[in-house]
């Protein structure tokens, strides 16, 4: 089972639990949480930083991991957080994709050996087998990526090299191309959607589209970290990693098309979950 850091059960506890509505204070006590201990104010709730603190470590003594900064949710501890967690009315959070390690390892790994030669101006090697000119994979250079952006080809390839599958066209002689940016949340057969904000994690794929722009216009990469947000992909000098503000932050979802509406912006929060095949 994952294992929840403070962030984590603070975004799950975030609404605060109200000790007068009906029950809840007898579930908590029931799950072996001290209600007293916690509700430090005697205002009848458990919310703000400090009783959050409170109950977090309150609910990591529970656990065994050996870690004051997060506790496994599983156990009794996990019981406790699923008590504390009902009665806020929150989201237990989810773990992250089945692909999660690999991917990160791949990204890292492709930045730290080739990061110029994904800017613009270069070409990268690429694991892609059918991939146009790259007739030795891992070592040829296609001359075809030079002069052309790249952020899906860098994320495409940490992909494949993770053994997961990307999205490609096949092309007229029988080569693929990773798939442009803006079409890789129409491979459902891909990827998971993630429809809330609070559920990305490291691994997951964001998607930034510029329809306004036209075709060809969005941006791809790959999220290393959600708090502080950080994610990796290629730009026009390099391929690196970078802190910026969460890409679906100040959005608002739009469930027609299940992504957020950024700014004029379309983004889209996307988990690999197809294994690359022979």
């Amino acid at each position: 089972m994952p294992a929840i850091d403070r962030s984590s059960f603070a975004r799950s506890l975030a609404n605060g639990i109200n000790l007068n509505a009906p029950g809840v204070k007898q579930k908590l006590e029931a799950a072996g949480i001290d209600v007293a201990a916690l509700d430090a104010d005697k205002d009848g709730w458990i919310k703000g930083s400090a009783e959050l603190a409170k109950a977090f470590t309150m609910n990591d003594g529970f656990d065994r991991n050996g870690s004051s900064a997060s506790f496994n949710n599983s156990g009794k501890a996990g019981q406790v957080f699923q008590a504390l967690v009902s009665a806020a009315g929150g989201k237990m959070p989810t773990s992250e994709g089945k692909f999660a390690t690999q991917i990160l390892s791949a990204a890292a790994d492709r930045a730290a050996k080739q990061s110029t030669a994904y800017g613009y101006d270069n070409a990268p090697t690429s694991p892609l087998k059918g991939l146009s000119g790259n007739k030795n994979p891992g070592v040829s250079q296609p001359g075809w990526l030079k002069n052309n952006w790249k952020c899906n080809q860098f994320v495409g390839d940490a992909l494949t090299q993770a053994g997961v599958k990307a999205p490609t066209w096949a092309m007229a002689d029988g080569t693929v191309h990773y798939a442009s940016a803006e079409k890789w949340p129409s491979f459902t057969n891909l990827f998971e959607r993630i429809t809330d904000p609070s559920q990305m994690k490291p691994g997951d794929i964001v998607v930034r589209d510029y329809p306004a722009s036209g075709d060809a216009t969005a941006h791809v990469e790959i999220v290393t970290s959600v708090e502080p947000f950080k994610s990796i992909g290629a730009h026009r000098d390099a391929a690196y990693e970078a802190e910026t503000p969460s890409w679906v932050e100040g959005g608002t979802y739009n469930p027609a098309k299940r992504n957020f509406e950024v700014g004029g912006n379309e983004v889209y929060i996307l988990r690999p979950k197809a294994a690359l095949t022979p």
